[in-house]
């Protein structure tokens, strides 16, 4: 058997400076859900282990003075979801962050692990880029924040370098006349890694009507990606059950998913638009607040 150094560092410098010394021999660890399914299956084998869990730095939620929402890396999905901040200002995240996996994995995952991940199926992804948040990344250069849409290049491939780490998302808060909704499609409610999901967020000007709309499509592409042709269509059209199901079939422009295990090209194009159709007739029946 191999030895595997294990590290639990107390701090950001002490982390940063394990990274230093391990380099790319190093794999950081926090809840463990992505990773130790990894180590198990031999398809990465580190030296040296670094468990961030105990750094203060990247725990926490909290508003910020310019009035963004900022989420800890150590945050887990399930303190995402019932956080109170989060469900009132950014509630798409909420609801993406209550539909990750069991119970079990939403109590020890992280959504810095889910961003880190890198997966084009990480449910909190799509949320994420419809809230138009950011990554704060610290390293030994300092610290960097980069929009959410430029941190993921590719599947399982990130901005983040092998002596960095994931501070945390900075999330604006989207104003009462916002609705939003996360919808996904797995191959069963439990432990589910989603085959097809869709983030929605839009201002409601009155039932129906919407403008600012940010649609993200996750599972259809390398990455998480934004349907800017269905924003565009549904901005100002008053939407009822017809033009919105002509608008959601728009969807497979902005689209190009892989056959897979889990569903086929097809598929994905069908469904994908199927989820954003079933969100609009629901959004359309909201009011105003």
């Amino acid at each position: 058997m191999t030895r595997l150094h294990v590290a639990i560092p107390e701090s950001i410098d002490e982390a940063l400076g394990l990274l230093g010394k391990w380099g790319r021999e190093a794999a950081v660890i926090a809840g463990g859900t992505d990773l130790v399914v990894e180590l198990k299956d031999r398809l990465k084998s580190p030296k040296a282990l670094i468990d961030i869990g105990r750094v203060p730095e990247i725990s926490g939620i909290r508003e910020t003075e310019g009035g963004d929402v900022w989420i800890g890396a150590l945050s887990t999905h399930a303190e995402v979801a019932s956080s109170t901040v989060v469900k009132e200002t950014a509630p798409v995240l909420a609801d993406a962050c209550a539909q990750v996996g069991s119970p079990q994995i939403r109590n020890r995952g992280t959504i810095g692990g889910n961003i880190s991940t890198a997966s084009p199926a990480g449910d909190t992804i799509p949320a994420l880029y419809v809230l138009e948040a950011s990554v704060e990344i610290i390293g030994p250069k300092g610290k960097r924040v980069v929009p959410i849409e430029s941190f993921f290049q590719g599947p399982k491939k990130s901005a983040l370098a092998f002596d960095e780490i994931v501070l945390g998302v900075k999330v604006p808060k989207l104003g009462k006349e916002y609705v939003s909704f996360f919808r996904k499609l797995g191959q069963r409610k439990s432990l589910a890694i989603s085959i097809v999901s869709v983030a929605f967020a839009g201002r409601c000007q009155e039932p129906g009507l919407f403008t600012d709309v940010r649609i993200a499509f996750g599972a259809v592409a390398p990455t998480v990606v934004r349907a800017r042709t269905v924003e565009k269509a549904i901005c100002n059209m008053k939407l009822d059950p017809k033009s919105a199901q002509y608008i959601s079939k728009l969807a497979f422009r902005d689209c190009v998913p892989i056959t897979d295990v889990r569903g086929s090209q097809g598929y994905r194009e069908v469904m994908a638009c199927n989820l954003l159709y079933e969100g609009l007739l629901e959004m359309g029946r909201v009011r105003k607040a």
